[in-house]
């Protein structure tokens, strides 16, 4: 009788043992305990690889600034310095101032100044009125109409 005793002392050990050895978790809970411990570490790792590269391209980036800066002030050593006016940007010519000319003067068929003969030769120009006949003219001012 000890014996079965012993017997089922060792087994209903064991099976407590068993049972309680993983926690009385399921294979779904372990399986997304794991898979939660990987995302995390993943994660970690990515901002890790992100900041060692953020620092590689800052001290790319600063070595190509002071190689640019470098060439600039052994060009501004080379030229000199000018002394006057400072400009920024690119420098514009001014544009090109024609003769004072009326263009109205300038057309075909206009009249010269002191050529009456042209003016009075014009296709379509009116006859040169005397005083009597302007006061006709209907409209004219102070005459005509009825």
């Amino acid at each position: 009788m000890n014996k079965n005793l012993l017997l089922a002392g060792a087994v209903a050990v064991a099976g407590f043992f068993t049972l309680t050895a993983f926690g009385g978790k399921t294979l779904e809970q372990q399986q997304a305990e794991v898979k939660m411990a990987i995302d995390a570490k993943i994660a970690t790792l990515r901002s890790e690889k992100q900041l060692m590269c953020d620092t590689r391209v800052a001290e790319a980036a600063q070595i190509k600034y002071d190689e640019v800066l470098a060439a600039r002030t052994a060009e501004m050593a080379t030229k000199g310095t000018k002394k006057g006016v400072k400009t920024k940007g690119p420098r514009v010519d001014p544009l090109p101032q024609g003769t004072k000319t009326d263009p109205q003067k300038n057309r075909p068929g206009a009249a010269q100044p002191g050529n009456v003969e042209q003016q009075k030769e014009r296709s379509g120009a009116g006859q040169p009125m005397d005083a009597q006949q302007q006061k006709k003219r209907p409209g004219a001012a102070g005459g005509g109409g009825n």
